[in-house]
């Protein structure tokens, strides 16, 4: 196995809205200083009448996922066989990871905090389905990653942006050996789980999400990519 991840201060509003803006999707990129931080509405067709009265349009439902049973209870697996291997990634311990089979890289934009984007095969379900890893902002000695969790779900500070739902509750589990907490949500139409774990103590994470939910199979690369971490550099950054 290889070895495994040993690792936002900001004060209570400004928490939300860097946690917010994490979910809406909007991109991320590493700094090389702090810790690396860092729907289809369905058409309806209205009735017609005899008369030549005005129809309305009917409303538009996102749609809802449903709770799932703790899927990330183990958090990680070993990557398939024909998985890919990244180049080190932008955080500051240089992660690589597996990308598993029939995976796609996508760019991630002008980002702080996510270090790779990946779409799913054409052949899952609640497409498009992503799975991003992230190296979040912060450094935290003497927190758990259940500890940070309920800083990314909430509602929402940004009129435009929707809130964060956690479905059911925080669990905790582990990414190789290492205690991380796991979490569902829905966010707009979108829902997905996100898995957090500490390395010396910089936060990190892998989120995947889907339309409308998460196709199992989606569920099981997310961990085969966790189970897949590992860091070319050992020596933290100085502070």
């Amino acid at each position: 196995m290889k070895a495994g991840p040993r690792g936002l201060v900001l004060a209570g509003g400004l928490f939300m809205i860097v946690a917010a803006t994490i979910f809406a999707l909007v991109g991320y990129s590493p700094s090389r200083t702090a810790g690396t931080v860092s729907g289809t509405p369905s058409p309806t067709s209205a009735l017609g009448s005899p008369t030549p009265a005005a129809t309305s349009p009917a409303p538009t439902v996102a749609p809802k996922a449903t709770l799932s049973a703790t899927p990330f209870a183990d958090c990680s697996m070993p990557p398939g066989a024909r998985a890919t291997t990244t180049e080190p990634l932008a955080d500051n311990f240089h992660m690589v990871v597996e990308v598993p089979d029939g995976w796609t890289r996508k760019p991630v934009g002008a980002t702080e905090t996510k270090l790779l984007l990946l779409g799913a095969p054409s052949r899952y379900k609640n497409l498009p389905t992503t799975i991003d890893v992230l190296s979040l902002i912060g450094y935290f000695a003497n927190q758990s990653p259940r500890d940070l969790a309920s800083m990314f779900y909430g509602p929402s500070a940004h009129p435009d942006v929707p809130s964060i739902d956690l479905v059911g509750t925080v669990s905790d589990c582990q990414v190789q050996s290492v205690a991380a907490a796991a979490f569902q949500y829905v966010q707009g139409g979108r829902s997905g789980y996100l898995v957090l774990f500490l390395h010396d103590n910089y936060l990190y994470g892998v989120r995947v999400e889907g339309l409308g939910g998460v196709d199992p199979l989606a569920i099981r690369d997310a961990k085969q990519v966790l189970g897949s971490i590992a860091w070319t550099v050992t020596t933290p950054p100085a502070r």
